[in-house]
């Protein structure tokens, strides 16, 4: 690793490798899972009851974990208009404001969601299978959580005056 690479950043890329593998890996299932279903629809006139849950399920964790990837990347959706409008002196003060509101938004979602994993959790419901459905929204305040603190660590670069955004690779 190079001498002026972050503390941690082989932590950092085991968990970005992490991301990756999860996100990759459901999508193979998802993939998998919706194909034998059609074959057994159509070529067995029949289906196993479990699979459309969890391919439900799945594109929730698809979407929380491409969301993910998409904020280490900086690729997420964004508004960045009154930015580009700004002398350039101002663009990364006004980046880092928005970084730390983004966080904090994050931040309270995944509090909402870390309450509402508890609450599927005492109702003991079960979202495919045997599987509980708290298991499965746990992804919620995990993803929004880690965005949060992502986006946290942004507004403190941006607001020291640099650009903490990278390409995702490390």
């Amino acid at each position: 690793m190079a001498a002026d690479a972050p503390a941690g950043g082989g932590l950092l890329r085991r968990l970005h490798q992490l991301e990756d593998g999860l996100l990759v890996l459901a999508v193979v299932v998802m993939v998998a899972m919706a194909g034998l279903q059609i074959v057994l629809r159509d070529g067995f006139g029949t289906g196993l009851i479990w699979i459309d849950p969890m391919l439900r399920m799945l594109v929730l964790w698809i979407g929380m974990l491409g969301a993910l990837v998409a904020s280490r990347r900086g690729r997420h959706i964004g508004i960045d208009v009154l930015t580009r409008a700004l002398p350039p002196a101002w663009r990364l003060p006004a980046r880092g404001v928005a970084c730390a509101f983004t966080a904090a938004v994050c931040g309270l979602l995944a509090w909402e969601a870390a309450r509402y994993v508890g609450l599927e959790y005492g109702f003991s419901g079960t979202a495919f299978g045997d599987v509980p459905t708290w298991a499965v929204v746990t992804i919620l305040p995990l993803a929004f959580g880690l965005i949060g603190v992502r986006y946290a660590l942004f507004a403190v670069g941006f607001l020291r005056g640099h650009e903490p955004i990278g390409d995702g690779t490390t």
